[in-house]
Formats: C-alpha cells, structure tokens, sequence
C-alpha cells in the first residue's frame, strides 16, 4: 500500500473532501472580423492597397496574439465572404491580396454576410473592424440607415464592439460621411 500522508491511501482512492479546486474563468480566444470596403471609391487614389496594407499590419498582430479573423469584402455588387475565421494570417494575408475593388458600395449586403458569421463565435469575445470610406448604397426599399441602427443593435446585444477606421479621402466631406457611418454603427472612429 502506497501511502501520500496521513489518511491518503491510493489502494481506497480519493474522496471529495479530499480535493480541492476553484474554476479558473477564461477569456477565451479572441476573434476579429474585418469588413473591406472594396468598393470604386475606395480604388481611386490606391486606398484600397492602404486598407489592403492596413488589415495585413492587423493580421501578423494577431498571428502573435493567437487570435482568429474573418474577412467580408463588399464592393460592386455583392458583399463576399473572403475568408470564414481562422487562426492562419498567411492565408488571410494571401486572400486579402486576391480581392479586386470597383463599382458601388453595398455595405447592407455586408451586413447580412457579417451577421451570420458573428453568431458561429460563441463564449469567445469578437470585435467588428470596419474599413471604409463610410459610404452605402441606398436600396431600392426600405432605409439603409435602419439595417445599419439595427446590426448595431444586434452587435450591442452581443458584446461585439465595433470599430470604423476611416480610409477616406480624408477631405471635410469624407470625413463627416465616415464619422456619421460611426455614430449610426455606435462604433469607435479612427482614422487610417
């Protein structure tokens, strides 16, 4: 018989009483989902190779930290999933590279591609990263400026902050469409 101290015998095992434990509450992973704008505005004057440069800089940050990202590209007539989350920086930064801009803005089909994709993250934390010049394509029904009040409400309810980093042309006009973007998001605004 093996004895660990008095009243330890490994032959009868160990009781409760005898264990004690406390359950240590993790952070756990971190998870970021970029939107890119890609659209023709976003080409003229190369921002679209800045915002490209700006998510890579963001990339290899959290390959170091061991965070998951997401990439949602919106420009011409569709919004794309460009990447689903993943750990990998090399294939986002590889994937990031192969997105071609041009045309109009539909941030509101950006949205309905984002939304599903905040709920497959659960017990994690998440942030939303928005690159944009603050534009959006009007639809043809209904307000653009509900569905964007809306998927802030629905980020608010999950604890999922977003940020809107201006890649505009950084005139007074562009400036104040992207800090309106920001105030009807309830996002954080930084400039590129």
């Amino acid at each position: 018989m093996s004895q660990l101290g008095a009243g330890y015998d490994l032959e009868e095992g160990l009781y409760d009483e005898y264990v004690r434990y406390r359950k240590i509450a993790g952070r756990g992973r971190r998870n970021i989902l970029f939107m890119v704008d890609t659209s023709g505005s976003m080409v003229s004057s190369g921002r679209l190779g800045l915002v490209k440069g700006c998510v890579v800089s963001l990339l290899t940050d959290a390959y170091v930290t061991r965070t998951r990202v997401a990439i949602v590209a919106f420009g011409g007539s569709r919004a794309t999933l460009v990447m689903p989350f993943s750990s990998s920086a090399e294939m986002a930064a590889r994937r990031i590279d192969t997105v071609k801009g041009g045309g109009s803005t539909p941030l509101l089909e950006a949205i309905g591609v984002a939304a599903p994709l905040i709920d497959t993250v659960v017990d994690e934390s998440i942030e939303v990263v928005l690159l944009s010049d603050g534009g959006c394509d009007r639809p043809r029904r209904g307000s653009a400026e509900k569905t964007i009040k809306g998927f802030a409400e629905y980020c608010r309810k999950r604890n999922v902050p977003i940020r809107l980093v201006d890649a505009g042309s950084g005139t007074p006009t562009a400036k104040k469409r992207a800090k309106r973007m920001a105030a009807l998001l309830h996002a954080e605004y930084h400039e590129l």
